[in-house]
């Protein structure tokens, strides 16, 4: 048997045998039999109490099922949260938008009414406020060499070598003789030599297709370039000092890396060195240790309120701050208030920071000429997106489209009978008399199939007549067939009750639901959504009934009555004390058997040692007169 609960056990069905020892050596008698026969009545009122808390455990488990149907159907159908929440006014909204364009799309608000929107033209489309660095700068500082050519040439030995990556395509390039030959005898012919190098190593045959350039210049520095990738340079073997013979870092790259921290970012603009960067973003203020990561940073300023989204181009090695509101007008403010990071990112005025300004969007709707900060807006009921300009004009069409909302309706009506079946096929079920909550002794005797078959006979009618069940299917029913909102009610729009025989359930009209879709839009709106309409009343008999916050006392009724697993009611119901009260009682009920089956055992016992005595004695007597003769 299930736990009772979550503190108090259950106890099996069993038949509690006395037989506790062996006796009736001397007296010949069946013992074991004898004390079980003399229990029988107290072992019988322990089975009973059994079979009692069994039925309780079938009862809880009963109500619980019928909590969960209602709390699925509360979910599905009154819910805020829920795509088919018929407390919703926008959810009866039955009007579909459609373009004739996709240059602009659009959805119907709840405001919607039939009829035919006409977008004559879009002058322009609105944009978000950019700060960028300004075109001719980068964040990354240069690939540039710290030693000239000419000190690397004097070092370099056939075999050198470094490695280049190029967006994850990784080549070696490798200085033989025939190259240190050449720019030894003509250090200026470094730069063609190397670039030739380069091109072969990642299959180049023309200057267009060139990915990476080698540059040398007036004073001997070399600087590698690769415009729009990452290029970074590594060195070959640990031992090698080829790339820092000429003048350069092992990992050095040409873009920044997001797990890289402040103070390891190799900006063009090096920052201050300070141990904190502050910094304010249209009256936000940010502060960051030069131990952060780059992505720290833009995760915190696009995650706050400052309405801005910073992002930073491997592309274009800048970064950007973007408005996130649309629309004309100053949307971007930002300073440096400790250290110099944003100037260091070029986002300053102060570090050259080119600022592009929103505009607002501009389409003439019906002959009229309107202005929109934002793409998205509405127009008479219908709910506008402009996402490019289109090159004629644009009809929306608005038309009445109930099917939608009638499949939804017909769910519910389906849901709303498999939910007051279960309610009501519980307090209608037939009662089992002459089947009763199974013994352990008795499933012994059984196979698994012939236990199910039995126990659902015994569980048939465990809430028959129950009058927490009529009392919710009874409000219930009342609302489906009896409220109406200004004289309309689901019987206007062809759902009527399907009898007395059907368990109380509905039947729906499709014929009569259509046209009423067609036709009474806002009344069916009304039915279910107005504050004493359907949905809020459906909702207050479900709440009333499965409600598991609050104390004891203020909880739904089904709630008190039987608990929820996993909430504070599971332990705090009246089936659960009546639970825990039977199983006390079965414990002083076994406790009063153990007790007698032992005054019953020494008093047998005291008979078998009398028995053993008059035996003895009667032996020595035979014994003494055998002597005697």
């Amino acid at each position: 048997m299930a736990s009772v609960g979550s503190s108090t056990s259950s106890n099996s069905l069993s038949n509690l045998s006395a037989k506790t020892g062996i006796g009736g050596l001397a007296s010949g008698m069946d013992i074991d039999e004898l004390v079980e026969q003399m229990t029988a009545t107290s072992r019988q009122k322990i089975l009973k109490q059994q079979q009692n808390l069994q039925k309780l455990e079938w009862k809880q488990t009963t109500y619980r099922s019928v909590t969960t149907a209602l709390n699925e159907f509360q979910g599905k159908y009154l819910d805020v949260l829920s795509s088919t929440n018929l407390r919703s006014a926008s959810f009866f909204n039955i009007v579909k938008a459609t373009s004739s364009s996709d240059a602009i799309s659009v959805t119907s608000t709840s405001s919607a009414v039939a009829g035919k929107i006409k977008i004559d033209s879009v002058t322009q489309l609105a944009t978000n406020q950019k700060i960028t660095m300004a075109d001719d700068k980068k964040a990354t500082k240069s690939l540039t060499s710290a030693n000239t050519v000419t000190d690397f040439i004097g070092g370099l030995k056939a075999g050198d070598s470094i490695r280049l990556n190029l967006d994850g395509k990784v080549r070696a390039i490798t200085f033989d003789s025939s190259f240190i030959a050449g720019v030894t005898a003509d250090p200026s012919s470094f730069e063609d030599r190397l670039q030739n190098l380069i091109d072969n190593a990642y299959g180049i045959t023309g200057e267009s297709d060139k990915v990476i350039s080698a540059d040398v210049d007036s004073s001997g520095y070399l600087t590698f370039a690769a415009s729009g990738s990452k290029l970074t340079l590594n060195s070959i073997g640990e031992e090698s000092t080829t790339l820092t013979d000429l003048g350069f870092t092992n990992g050095q790259t040409n873009v920044l890396s997001m797990s890289s921290t402040l103070a390891d970012l190799n900006l063009s603009t090096g920052l201050n060195g300070s141990s904190q960067y502050q910094f304010n973003i249209n009256g936000i203020n940010f502060k960051f240790d030069s131990s952060d990561k780059l992505s720290t940073v833009i995760n915190r300023i696009n995650g706050s309120d400052a309405g801005v989204t910073l992002s930073y181009s491997t592309l274009t090695d800048q970064f950007t701050l973007t408005a996130k509101e649309t629309g004309a007008g100053n949307n971007i403010y930002v300073r440096d208030t400790g250290g110099n990071l944003m100037s260091s990112f070029g986002l300053t005025s102060a570090s050259g920071a080119v600022s592009t300004a929103g505009v607002n969007a501009i389409l003439s709707v019906n002959g009229q000429t309107i202005t929109r900060s934002s793409n998205t807006f509405e127009v008479d009921g219908a709910k506008v997106t402009l996402n490019s300009i289109p090159e004629d004009e644009v009809t929306i069409t608005m038309k009445d489209d109930a099917t939608s909302l009638k499949d939804t309706i017909k769910s519910f009506v389906e849901d709303y009978n498999a939910m007051i079946e279960l309610a009501n096929g519980l307090v209608k079920e037939e009662v089992n008399r002459d089947y009763q909550p199974l013994s352990d002794e008795q499933k012994a005797d059984m196979t698994e199939t012939q236990i199910k078959a039995w126990e659902d006979k015994a569980k048939s009618g465990i809430l028959r007549g129950d009058s927490l069940l009529k009392s919710i299917s009874s409000k219930l029913h009342s609302v489906v067939t009896g409220l109406s909102v200004n004289g309309f009610s689901l019987y206007s729009m062809g759902i009527t009750s399907a009898g007395y025989t059907e368990n109380g359930k509905l039947q729906v009209d499709e014929t009569k639901l259509q046209k009423a879709l067609e036709t009474k839009g806002s009344e069916i709106r009304e039915l279910f959504t107005s504050e004493n309409g359907i949905g809020t009343s459906l909702n207050e008999i479900i709440i009333g009934a499965t409600k598991t916050s609050g104390v004891k006392g203020t909880r739904g009724s089904l709630v008190e009555v039987a608990g929820v697993k996993d909430t504070l009611s599971d332990t705090e119901s009246s089936i659960f004390d009546q639970m825990k009260k039977t199983n006390k009682s079965i414990k002083t009920l076994k406790t009063r058997l153990t007790a007698e089956e032992s005054r019953l055992w020494r008093k047998f016992s005291a008979m078998e040692n009398a028995i053993n005595s008059l035996n003895s004695q009667n032996s020595m007597i035979s014994q003494f007169f055998s002597s005697g003769s």
